[in-house]
């Protein structure tokens, strides 16, 4: 970003993020390849038993869900983060944006040591965006009944340690965090806000 992208204020223009739609078709081709192997499976089978065949079509419906959540994700062309001088919006979190004075803390995946149980409980892939807010945001859930109460459920455990992974995103991990950065630096000028109140942390250089 250069300064001529910048309005007439100095603020730094919107940054978006998208799904990567290739990433989420070599999913969607990985899964219904899996699919077709199970549904072969009973035919390349002497005498298969009944339970059997039961369970390999349980697996292939749980499958057949998947697919079809990867492929509203490959179709969907909506931003999935948005960073501006008001803050952060992640899609996922499924909260409004969270305004810069509520983080405390943005960090990423390699200048974080994650503890035992956090690694365990929460498996992530990196690289990654870690964030700690000052409160927890309220959640909503997009889902109809009874489903909603499971998603927020999701959400809230989610938000202890809210992320924004790179995988299955159309930008690298790196990116978003100097478009946060550099909006982080113009709330702090228009705001006076000291560095410390908001910290990011860069990866470490190689």
């Amino acid at each position: 970003m250069t300064d001529d992208d910048r309005d007439e204020s100095g603020a730094p223009p919107p940054f978006f993020v998208y799904y990567n739609p290739r990433v989420h078709l070599f999913k969607l081709v990985a899964i219904l390849a899996i699919c077709v192997v199970l549904a072969v499976l009973p035919f390349l089978v002497a005498n298969i038993q009944p339970d059997a065949v039961q369970i390999l079509a349980a697996f292939i419906v749980i499958f057949l869900i998947w697919a079809y959540l990867v492929f509203g994700r490959m179709r969907d062309r909506r931003p999935q983060v948005v960073v501006d001088t008001a803050g952060i919006y992640v899609r996922d979190w499924h909260v409004d944006i969270v305004p810069w004075e509520q983080i405390e803390f943005i960090a990423h995946s390699s200048s974080v040591r994650r503890g035992i149980v956090s690694s365990l409980t929460r498996s992530r892939r990196g690289p990654y965006l870690l964030f700690k807010f000052e409160s927890l945001p309220k959640s909503s859930s997009s889902l109809p009944p009874p489903f909603n109460w499971l998603q927020k459920i999701w959400v809230d455990i989610e938000l202890q340690e809210p992320a924004i992974m790179e995988y299955g995103l159309d930008t690298k991990a790196t990116a978003i965090l100097s478009a946060i950065q550099d909006h982080i630096d113009y709330w702090q000028r228009a705001q006076n806000v000291g560095a410390s109140d908001t910290t990011v942390v860069p990866p470490p250089p190689r």
